[in-house]
């Protein structure tokens, strides 16, 4: 079963996908170019090698393709871009985990 790391705007959250990115090779999955740009910026900051961020766009991943698995960023935005409307509300079967730059979970 997957985690999703939540928390405040600006708490980590997304570097923490960047560095399981890094680590298991997945690709992150953003709602838009915007998004998969400003990622991809932040792994060079970070000094960290990611394979490029994809958009809902490029989606559905065609069977037989190479990635095993995704990550996604800011899910409430990648459900309103797929779905058209505002996300309500939202339930998940997912652990919950707070970002921790000291959780050797995450850790490179």
């Amino acid at each position: 079963m997957g985690a999703i790391i939540g928390g405040k705007p600006h708490c980590g959250k997304t570097t923490e996908l960047i560095k399981r990115s890094s680590k298991e090779w997945l690709y992150i999955v953003v709602a838009n170019k915007e998004q998969a740009h400003n990622i991809a910026r932040l792994a060079e900051y970070m000094n960290v090698d990611i394979p490029y961020p994809i958009t809902v766009d490029e989606l559905p991943i065609r069977p037989g393709s190479h990635i095993k698995g995704v990550l996604i960023d800011e899910v409430e935005q990648l459900l309103t871009r797929i779905i058209g409307r505002p996300i309500i509300a939202m339930s998940t079967s997912y652990e919950m985990v707070k970002p921790n730059p000291l959780n050797p979970k995450w850790t490179i």
